[in-house]
């Protein structure tokens, strides 16, 4: 099948943390493609695991939902950072825990049709508690859940966090199990 070409790809917004194209594609067939591109840096969301299989989750609020979620820890890479390095730094600053032992799980879009940023996620295990670093703004809570009591919080919506529903089932049916 042929493959849409980028046209054009024009700034529109530049923040901090992310910028927004306008993007222009066409099909060989005529189709066009046009939309507003949320570019942003690549991520890591961390599955931190004790050997009795407990999981460790956090809450914090949302703002673009207005919401309280419960998630696993993750981020976004600074500069220069690779994922690896970002997940044992996002870890220790909204968690306060290091890991010894880290597994790269898979990688995936969460966000594709309006967001280029690839998200990897990790096993985090052999855990020693230290103290967090959160930004001023992340007022997280911390809270250590049994593996088959996170996978009901999945099926009963009290999680709704795509990174940490991907995550998690991720390592119930693929990956390493609790």
């Amino acid at each position: 099948m042929a493959e849409f070409q980028l046209v054009s790809s024009e700034p529109t917004l530049k923040t901090k943390i992310f910028e927004v194209n306008h993007d222009r594609a066409e099909h060989p067939s005529g189709a066009v493609l046009d939309r507003h591109v949320v570019v942003n840096s690549p991520s890591a969301v961390m599955c931190a695991r004790r050997p009795n299989g407990d999981v460790l989750l956090i809450r914090q609020f949302r703002l673009p939902i207005r919401q309280y979620l419960w998630e696993l820890p993750a981020g976004r890479c600074d500069s220069g950072e690779d994922v690896l390095e970002t997940a044992k730094r996002e870890l220790i600053e909204e968690t306060g825990y290091r890991a010894e032992r880290w597994t790269k799980l898979l990688e995936f879009f969460p966000a594709p049709g309006f967001a280029s940023e690839l998200m990897t996620a990790f096993l985090a295990e052999d855990l020693t508690e230290g103290r967090s670093e959160p930004e001023p703004y992340e007022l997280i809570e911390t809270r250590w859940t049994a593996w088959a009591e996170a996978l009901e919080m999945v099926r009963n919506g009290s999680i709704r966090d795509a990174k940490t529903i991907a995550t998690l089932l991720y390592c119930q049916t693929l990956g390493p199990q609790a």
